[in-house]
């Protein structure tokens, strides 16, 4: 077949009679125009908060059995895998195995990873049972909360060595809330701590083995408040409070999680090593 055979001829119209132009549809256009261009400029703002992106976070569940729980896992049903994101790419891991949610981390910087639970929750109480099972003390067990996706959430962490923090993502900007501080109430090691974390609008709790754990923060903005590390209920250039209060986020999925910090061994740096399992979740109306 030739290309002029494989072209498509069009059909052949009479010529309609030639109208004259009409001048004032060209300065009705115009003026239409103009006044949609004013409008624009002035709800510019608005318009382009329309267009703007909004998370799409996952379903919420519909309950957990008992009479006020929204969610509840020993990590012994295998079907409970499909709840939560499991990965493995030789730095990071996460898995349920012998009854447990099993996150781990082995790098050479750094690293920090968390498996996300498939649901969304906006006031919850959380308590969840977690222990270390290999890497230093010097490490992270990471509770994710209010997630609205990886650059938006909410970030409770304590490490085997007895400090515990909170801070937050903004746009993929991490910021601290409250600094590392020792608490006596965290057991050290590779003992089992019990983990409360407490979510009511736009207020923020956290107990670890039952003790409320004081924080260090501020709202002005020039101002990184600092534990005294010569008495750690002293809180400089902030305010030692109860709780932390923040609406950035009214809701989100929650996160379990381990962070390996590189160490050093005296002569040589070590690697960010740590493997953190949890259990015994519950996640209820407050």
């Amino acid at each position: 077949m030739t290309k002029k055979e494989s072209e498509v001829v069009a059909l052949q119209r009479p010529h309609k009679p030639r109208r004259r132009f009409r001048w004032w549809l060209l300065i009705l256009g115009v003026l239409t125009l103009v006044l949609l261009g004013g409008l624009g400029y002035l709800f510019q703002y608005r318009i382009a908060d329309w267009f703007k992106p909004v998370p799409t976070l996952a379903p919420t569940p519909s309950g957990g059995g008992a009479p006020g729980v929204l969610y509840s896992s020993d990590f012994e049903d295998p079907d409970v895998v499909s709840d939560w994101e499991i990965f493995k790419d030789g730095f990071i891991r996460s898995e349920i195995t012998e009854g447990r949610l099993v996150v781990g981390v082995n790098a050479l910087a750094d690293t920090g990873a968390w498996s996300g639970l498939g649901y969304t929750f906006d006031d919850f109480v959380l308590d969840v049972d977690a222990t270390k099972l290999e890497g230093p003390d010097d490490n992270g067990i990471i509770i994710v909360f209010r997630a609205a996706n990886k650059e938006n959430y909410n970030r409770f962490d304590i490490s085997s060595d007895g400090y515990y923090s909170v801070s937050k993502m903004r746009e993929g900007i991490q910021m601290t809330v409250s600094g590392w501080n020792i608490s006596s109430a965290i057991q050290t090691g590779g003992a089992n701590n019990h983990i409360r974390l407490t979510a009511i609008g736009d207020t923020f709790r956290f107990e670890v083995n039952g003790v409320q754990l004081k924080l260090c923060t501020t709202t002005g903005v020039d101002v990184k408040p600092l534990w005294d590390r010569n008495n750690p209920d002293q809180c400089l250039g902030g305010d030692l409070v109860d709780a932390w209060q923040d609406s950035d986020l009214p809701g989100g999925r929650i996160g379990l999680g381990a962070q390996g910090i590189v160490g050093s061994d005296g002569e040589s740096t070590t690697s960010a090593v740590a493997t953190i399992g949890f259990d015994n979740l519950v996640i209820k109306s407050p």
